[in-house]
C-alpha cells in the first residue's frame, strides 16, 4: 500500500524502482534555495515552475535532483525578472539559456558559473529532445590556430623595450618573461611557477630552467638568451619566484598579460600594443623547427604530448630550395 504524509510525499511499502523514484520525487518536493540564491518571496511565486521542470528535467537525464535543482531554479528566477513566460519550451529554449548564462551569472565567481552553464545546456538539450523531439545544435570546433611568431626585427625591439623600463624591477619582470618564453618556450602555466632555484648555469655555462607543474622538464634556454637569464636571475632568492614575486595568486590567467598591459610598447615599430607571451612560446618553436631539431626532442622541451600539436606550425615553416630537398632527400652516400 502507497500513502502520502502531510505534505504530499510518498510513503508506505513499494518495489525497490519505485522507492528510488519516491526518494526523487520527495527530494523534488522538498527543495528550497537559499534565500542569496533565490529570495523567499520570489521562490514561493516560482516553486511550482521550477519543480515542474526538475520533474522532466530528471526524468530526461542527465542530472539528479541535488544536481539541477539549484541551476533551474536561478535560471526561473531569472527568467521571471526578464518578464519571459514560465513554460518549459521557453525557460530552457537554448537563447534564453545563453543569455541567461552570459548577463544572470555576471556576478558568479568563474568556477560556478562554468559549472552552471554545463548543467543548464545539458539539462536543455535533454529535456527538449525528450519533450519537443529537438535534437541538441550542433556544435563545430574549429582546429585551434597558433599566434604568428615574431619577426627578427620585432624580436630585437621587444629586448630593447625589456631593458629600457623604468625601474630595476620593471626591467627583470620584462627580462625573465622575455627569456623564459624567446629563450625556453615556456607557457604561462609553467613560467609563473618558477622560482630562482630552478634557474642555474649548467655545463659550458648555458642556463638551464626547471620547470615544474603538469608538464615537468628541464629546458635549455636558448644561447642567445642565456646571458641574460643568468644574469637577471643570479640576485633572486632560491625561495622566490622569479616572475612577480609579489603576486599572490599563482593560478590567475591574467599574472602576466595584466602586468604587461601596464607598459604599452614605447618603441613605434612593433605591431602590438603589449608584448604576447603566446607569441613569443610560438617563435621559439618555430625557430626549433626550421632548426631542424629533432621533433622527439622540441616535444620533450616544449612539454607537448603528440606530433599533431606540432601541426598547427608548418604555415610557419620555411620553404626548402628544390635542389636543398633534393639533396637532404638523397641523403650521404654510404
Amino acid at each position: 500500500m502507497i500513502d502520502t504524509d502531510s505534505d504530499g510525499r510518498l510513503t508506505g511499502h513499494m518495489s525497490w524502482a519505485l522507492r528510488l523514484e519516491v526518494d526523487v520525487s520527495n527530494r523534488l518536493l522538498a527543495y528550497s534555495p537559499k534565500p542569496e540564491t533565490v529570495p523567499p518571496a520570489q521562490w514561493r511565486r516560482i516553486a511550482p515552475v521550477v519543480r515542474s521542470l526538475g520533474f522532466l528535467a530528471v526524468a530526461a537525464g542527465p542530472y539528479g535532483p541535488d544536481v539541477i535543482m539549484t541551476p533551474l531554479a536561478r535560471l526561473v528566477a531569472w527568467s521571471e525578472a526578464q518578464g519571459l513566460p514560465l513554460e518549459p519550451s521557453v525557460v530552457l529554449d537554448r537563447s534564453t539559456v545563453e543569455r541567461f548564462i552570459l548577463v544572470g551569472c555576471r556576478n558568479m565567481a568563474a568556477n560556478s558559473r562554468r559549472t552552471c552553464s554545463s548543467q543548464l545546456r545539458r539539462a536543455s538539450e535533454a529535456l527538449l529532445l525528450d519533450q519537443l523531439g529537438q535534437h541538441p545544435q550542433i556544435r563545430l570546433k574549429a582546429s585551434a590556430a597558433p599566434v604568428t611568431p615574431y619577426p627578427r626585427a620585432e624580436v630585437a625591439h621587444w629586448l630593447i623595450w625589456a631593458q629600457s623600463l623604468p625601474t630595476a624591477a620593471q626591467r627583470r619582470n620584462a627580462c625573465l618573461l622575455f627569456c623564459l618564453g624567446i629563450g625556453c618556450g615556456l607557457a604561462v602555466e609553467d613560467l609563473v611557477y618558477v622560482q630562482g632555484r630552478d634557474i642555474h648555469a649548467g655545463p659550458t655555462g648555458r642556463a638551464l630552467v626547471k620547470v615544474h607543474g603538469r608538464r615537468p622538464r628541464t629546458i635549455v634556454c636558448r644561447y642567445a638568451y642565456e646571458e641574460l637569464l643568468l644574469a637577471e636571475a643570479a640576485d633572486i632568492p632560491a625561495e622566490a619566484y622569479v616572475f612577480r614575486p609579489d603576486w599572490q595568486n599563482r593560478t590567475s590567467k591574467h599574472i602576466a598579460s595584466d602586468w604587461l598591459a601596464k607598459y604599452p610598447r614605447i618603441i613605434g615599430r612593433c605591431d602590438g600594443a603589449v608584448l604576447q607571451t603566446q607569441r613569443l612560446r610560438t617563435t621559439w618553436i618555430v625557430e626549433l623547427l626550421n632548426a631542424g631539431i629533432p621533433l622527439k626532442v622540441i616535444l620533450k622541451a616544449s612539454g607537448l604530448a603528440t606530433l599533431h600539436s606540432l601541426s598547427r606550425y608548418l604555415v610557419f615553416l620555411h620553404d626548402v630550395p628544390e635542389t636543398e630537398a633534393s639533396d637532404l632527400l638523397r641523403g650521404a652516400a654510404a
